[in-house]
């Protein structure tokens, strides 16, 4: 790639955080080089209120959580004028970011702004904010710390609400005027909305949920790969796996196996890819394995994919 274009787009790639740096499961006060308080921001977005907190509070150290690698870039360009070390970005779901990567009561404050509300009621198991995810989300925060969202959609807001009243998080909510300055609100208040809905609230005991452990993903092989006759199948129960169709390439000796994994509240739905090696056995891994959780079922996928042909 051209040095202009790497300039132009990210300005510095140092506070993204590769999946081989988060994998080595250093304390956050290691990996900043300080013992300062940690905020974290869930979904941040193009990334302009956690640039803007993070020059207003050098003292904090500050971790942003997205999905969406443009919005990844666009924070890049922002956390880069000018250059800080406080701040750290990960690409990934916040419920196994929370699990694997935070040890228990070590967030001081932890913020979503302008959530994806999803509206519609057979939408509702996509919202983030559930009793069990908000019980995780509680155990990661000190005890004088404290969770702050902000929705411009009231039925989200009543939903969150409801889900916390019966968790350890317990929020309350107050309808205020536009004052945080973020594109949505701006887009919002832009619209002809003047009431916003804010939810905000500490842990209601200390109790201690330890990080998920680390599942070391085996690599794994079957000796010949049929794309008309194979066939996999799932499992249902605690883990449940779904696979969803193979599509191969035998030119390049690739395939892609659309795989599904629950494991309780969580979701992943990834690819399982096959890969032709010099010695004719076929590899198995999860392909963009930076973006997968290495979970039980997602070792249990692989194995299920693995264990119909002859390894």
């Amino acid at each position: 790639m051209n040095p202009r274009s790497i300039k132009k787009y990210y300005r510095s790639l140092d506070p993204f955080m590769s999946a081989s740096e988060l994998n080595k499961l250093k304390p956050w006060p290691e990996i900043f080089g300080r013992i300062a308080p940690l905020e974290l921001e869930i979904g941040f977005g193009n990334g302009e209120y956690l640039h803007r907190k993070s020059l207003e509070e050098p003292h904090h150290d500050f971790v942003g959580l997205e999905i969406s690698w443009p919005s990844i870039k666009r924070a890049l360009r922002r956390l880069g004028n000018p250059k800080r070390d406080n701040v750290r970005l990960i690409c990934l779901h916040a419920e196994p970011a929370l699990s694997f990567y935070f040890a228990p009561s070590s967030i001081k404050i932890a913020r979503c702004l302008f959530p994806v509300p999803w509206p519609r009621e057979k939408n509702t198991p996509k919202r983030l904010f559930s009793r069990s995810f908000l019980d995780l989300l509680a155990s990661r925060i000190q005890a004088d710390g404290y969770f702050h969202l902000v929705t411009d959609e009231k039925g989200l807001a009543q939903w969150t609400l409801s889900e916390s009243l019966s968790s350890n998080l317990p929020l309350e909510l107050t309808e205020c005027e536009a004052q945080l300055d973020t594109k949505y609100e701006r887009k919002w208040e832009g619209m002809g909305q003047k009431i916003f809905y804010h939810l905000k609230g500490s842990p209601k005991t200390i109790h201690f949920l330890e990080r998920t452990p680390k599942v070391l993903m085996q690599p794994l092989y079957i000796n010949s790969l049929d794309p008309k006759s194979y066939n996999p199948k799932g499992i249902t129960g605690d883990i449940c796996v779904l696979f969803r169709g193979l599509t191969f390439d035998g030119e390049k000796g690739e395939a892609l196996l659309n795989t599904k994994v629950v494991e309780g509240s969580y979701i992943q739905e990834f690819y399982i890819r096959f890969s032709l090696q010099a010695d004719g056995r076929w590899k198995l891994y999860p392909s963009l394995s930076n973006q997968v959780f290495p979970t039980e079922g997602v070792q249990k996928a692989l194995i299920l994919a693995a264990t119909v042909n002859d390894l």
